[in-house]
Formats: C-alpha cells, sequence, structure tokens
C-alpha cells in the first residue's frame, strides 16, 4: 500500500502542472487509484492545506535557500511545502517524524542527489517558530494570499477587518446541510443522521439548516441524500433562495443554474407546484444538475443556454447565480486564491452586466428577479445593480426585510454576508421588482 504522502504529492504534482482546479484533479486521481477512506482523508487534507498555505510556506523555505524559489526542481519544491507544512503546521506529526519520511521519499522518489538538500532544510524548520509572524514578512506572506487581495480587501474593509477575513477563511471550512421537511420532520431527519453517527449543530440564523461537526461521509452516502430529504447547501446560498421568495405556481428561471442546489431549494419553496427553467453555459455542470433532478423527480425542465444572449419563457421570479471572482467561499475552495487575478474582477464585471441586462427583459410585470454572487467585491456586486437600475427606470430595489435574516441585509436592503462575522460564506444578492404596468 502506497503511504498517503505519496497520493497528495502524485495529486499536487498533477495540480501544479496542469492549471486545473484542485478539487477536479485530486477527484480525477481518486478515480484513477483505488485508495482506503483513510488514504483519501489524509490526501485531501494535506492537499487542501498546503495550498492553502503555499505562500507562507515558501516564505519559510526562501529564508534557507542560497537561490531564488522558482530555480527549486519543481517535484522538491511540492515536497518541501508539504514537510514544511507538517513540521510546522500540522500538530498531529511530530517535526522529526516529518524530517525522517521527507527525506526517505525523496531519496525514492528523485534519489540521493535531492535528499540531501531536502534534510538540510526541513531540518532549518527547527529555527522557526510558526506561530510568530516575521517582522520582514508581509500580510500576503504571512496570511497566504495574493498581495493584490490583501490590498484591495484593506482598501474595502479596512486592515482590521481583512486580517479577521483572512484568518477565517484559512480555517477548515464547514459544511451545512438544508433539511428538506416538507416531505419528513426536522425532528425525524436529525434522529436518522443521529443514527449514522452524523454530529450536527444549528447553522446560523435558520430552523431548516444543520452544520455538519462530524460525519458527513455518512450523510451523503445514505438514503436521506439520496431521497432528497438532505442537501448539502452553505446556509447563505440557501439565503438567496428565500430572498426570491417564489411562490407555489411560479414560472421560475434559474440560469447559471448548475449543478442546480438553489433549484432544489426552489422546488420546496413552490412546493412542486409551478414550472422551474434551470440552465447552465456549462454542458458538464448542466448534465449533473439534470441527473439530480430526473432521480427527484423534481418539476425542473434543464437545458443549456447562455443567459447573456439565449432567449427564454417569461417568468415571475428570475434567479440570476451569476459567474464570479468567487471571493466569498475561498474558504471551502482553497485554490481560488491562486487562479484569480487583478484583472478578472472586471472580466466578471462585463459578463455580469451582460447577463442581468439581458434576463431582465423574460420578467413578467410585477415579477422578482434575484441577483447573487458568492463574491465580496463592490464591483461585481452593489455597482452591477446600480448601474443596472440606471440603465431602465423600470426596475427597484425591493427590500430584504423578513424574507432573509434582516442582520444579513446591508445598507441597500440587499443581503451581504461577510464569513468572519457571519460565519457563512459571502454571499451578495439584491431583489429586484419589475414595476407593474
Amino acid at each position: 500500500m502506497k503511504d498517503t504522502r505519496y497520493h497528495a504529492f502524485q495529486i499536487l504534482k498533477k495540480y501544479y502542472r496542469s492549471n486545473n482546479r484542485l478539487k477536479s484533479v485530486r477527484d480525477q486521481y481518486y478515480k484513477n487509484n483505488k485508495l482506503h477512506q483513510r488514504e483519501i482523508s489524509r490526501s485531501l487534507v494535506l492537499t487542501n492545506e498546503v495550498v492553502r498555505w503555499q505562500e507562507r510556506l515558501d516564505f519559510w523555505i526562501n529564508l534557507f535557500l542560497d537561490k531564488p524559489i522558482h530555480k527549486l526542481h519543481p517535484s522538491v519544491h511540492i515536497i518541501l511545502r508539504i514537510g514544511f507544512f507538517e513540521a510546522l503546521m500540522d500538530e498531529f506529526i511530530p517535526q522529526h517524524a516529518a524530517v525522517h519520511s521527507w527525506v526517505e521519499f525523496t531519496k525514492k522518489e528523485l534519489g540521493k542527489k535531492f535528499s540531501g538538500l531536502v534534510n538540510a532544510l526541513l531540518r532549518k524548520t527547527n529555527n522557526i517558530d510558526p506561530n510568530q509572524k516575521d517582522k520582514k514578512q508581509s500580510l500576503s506572506a504571512w496570511y497566504s494570499y495574493p498581495a493584490w487581495i490583501i490590498d484591495k480587501w484593506i482598501h474595502q474593509f479596512g486592515e482590521e477587518k481583512t486580517i479577521e477575513l483572512c484568518k477565517y477563511l484559512n480555517m477548515p471550512s464547514h459544511s451545512d446541510l438544508r433539511l428538506n421537511c416538507m416531505t419528513q420532520s426536522k425532528d425525524t431527519i436529525l434522529s436518522r443522521l443521529d443514527k449514522l453517527d452524523v454530529e450536527t449543530i444549528q447553522s446560523p440564523e435558520s430552523d431548516c439548516f444543520i452544520r455538519v461537526d462530524f460525519g458527513l461521509r455518512n450523510a451523503v452516502k445514505s438514503e436521506l441524500f439520496t431521497k432528497g430529504l438532505i442537501h448539502v447547501q452553505d446556509r447563505a446560498s440557501g439565503a438567496v433562495v428565500e430572498l426570491l421568495d417564489p411562490e407555489p405556481g411560479d414560472i421560475v428561471l434559474d440560469v447559471c443554474a448548475a449543478p442546480g442546489t438553489k433549484s432544489g431549494y426552489i422546488v420546496e419553496k413552490i412546493k412542486n407546484e409551478g414550472k422551474i427553467f434551470a440552465s447552465d453555459i456549462s454542458q458538464v455542470r448542466m448534465l449533473i444538475g439534470e441527473k439530480r433532478s430526473n432521480e427527484l423527480k423534481w418539476p425542473i425542465q434543464w437545458k443549456r443556454k447562455d443567459a447573456s444572449q439565449d432567449e427564454f419563457p417569461m417568468a415571475d421570479r428570475i434567479l440570476i447565480d451569476a459567474p464570479c471572482t468567487g471571493t466569498g467561499v475561498m474558504g471551502r475552495r482553497t485554490d481560488i486564491r491562486w487562479r484569480r487575478e487583478k484583472e478578472d474582477v472586471e472580466s466578471m464585471v462585463t459578463i455580469q452586466k451582460s447577463i442581468i441586462a439581458h434576463m431582465a427583459q423574460f420578467l413578467k410585470p410585477g415579477g422578482v428577479m434575484v441577483y447573487a454572487t458568492c463574491s465580496m467585491e463592490m464591483e461585481e456586486n452593489w455597482n452591477v445593480v446600480k448601474w443596472f437600475l440606471k440603465l431602465d427606470d423600470n426596475f427597484r430595489i425591493d427590500s430584504g426585510k423578513n424574507l432573509v435574516p434582516n442582520n444579513w441585509l446591508n445598507a441597500q436592503k440587499c443581503l451581504e454576508t461577510f464569513p468572519s462575522r457571519d460565519k457563512v460564506d459571502g454571499m451578495f444578492a439584491a431583489r429586484i421588482r419589475k414595476n407593474d404596468e
């Protein structure tokens, strides 16, 4: 049996070479290699944490190098990142064990030529206090974020809030479950989860969302999941559907919708009475949404469509889950921070504006459209909505008061959660009403 370190190393090697999403690389690796659950769990933690902390790890490695870090052999660089993480940041691994294991691993994988270097550098971890920021270390290197994000957030939120945000998003992410209380009572579902050894607490500001402390895998592999009694969905994501507030009999357009988690919540809200047209520009993601909908017999028609230019039926409710930089979900998707560039904000805004302006024509008079992102960037959120309202005076902001937790509403009465304050993903959503004719 291969050591879990071997699997973590192979996954990271593929990830850094491919420029694909970490989750995609990892899922493909698990599909191609039969791993025990223990190996999956450990390699999952190692790959997530090394990618999350790569900037801090590189700062530490750099302290002891006599050449630029980018000149390191790529495999040696990965070994050092994982080794420094285990030696300095992993409370379960003694420092000497991490050093020994990675030196031996390097000998086997790359030969003696490189094992001496790995040995020399990993032994230097004795000289580092992992809980103490170096005087020469920038906030970017200490909290392990690209400098442009740190600078942008300080400008937007101030330094204190930015530090709180970075700390929160660097903690292990939580997982929420939405309970479908239409079919069975909450107490019955909770009792069944308890029997599966799933430990939960209440999610923030909700009756039908719970947060899993332990046993998520048991929950997702259970009949509760396959029969649609529970769904994995962050509490803040659920609040977007609550802001839309669809009613039985409504015709609903859900665009940029795959894999359809919000679509499923809309089904519950309309009590299976009405029509939902869900679409996404990605055929692969759309098919995932369609498969789940078919399994649960949801009244959803899935189609591959471009929300910035294709034709749609007229609707009472429209949900635009707009493509965005995803800065609000950086806690659970550890590689997003490294996959985004400063210029991406503006290119997303261009797409977002084209979608909201195009989709507005399919809303019936008196209907409601919700524009939502999982970004915390003002340019992608209120600025897009403000631009749209100026473009067409037939629309106005409709307050989200009493539809979602009132303390999650900002000054414009839009939903706007802040992860470190609200303990949920960073989510923005504006409820926009079309005037009656």
